[in-house]
């Protein structure tokens, strides 16, 4: 019985932690995630850069006195400071009032995952310009 008793224990402490398939899969999995963020990352930072180039012409002086092609010209001229090149002046509508210019832009991103595997994010945002 003493015997029996000292062979189950010793295979208990020979069988503690992680085996090659166990961080094989670990790796993995950590590799798909790295992978993922790595690709989604530049669309991230695109989308904050045309947020802040959308509330920064809110700063804009005479921005609701403007016409429809300078406004263009004004995003298009932002877009192309901070190279955001997978959007162009005609994704965003401009939506004039007699007190106010409404902007709204709405695309979709889509980034090559693997294969014939794509991710698709859907951009949309809009800002109110009121006269100052």
């Amino acid at each position: 019985m003493m015997e029996r008793n000292m062979s189950y224990h010793s295979c208990i402490k020979s069988q503690q932690g992680f085996t090659l398939i166990g961080w094989m899969v670990v790796i993995a999995i950590f590799l798909f995630f790295a992978y993922l963020a790595m690709i989604i990352t530049p669309s991230l930072i695109s989308n904050n850069t045309i947020n802040s180039i959308l509330n920064s012409l809110k700063e804009e002086p005479g921005i609701t006195q403007s016409s429809k092609r300078d406004i263009r010209r004004l995003i298009d001229n932002r877009l192309m400071i901070n190279q955001v090149t997978n959007l162009t002046t005609e994704d965003f509508e401009i939506i004039k009032e007699p007190d106010k210019v409404m902007i709204y832009m709405d695309y979709d991103d889509t980034i090559h995952f693997s294969g014939n595997v794509y991710i698709i994010i859907e951009r949309e945002k809009s800002v109110e310009l009121i006269r100052n």
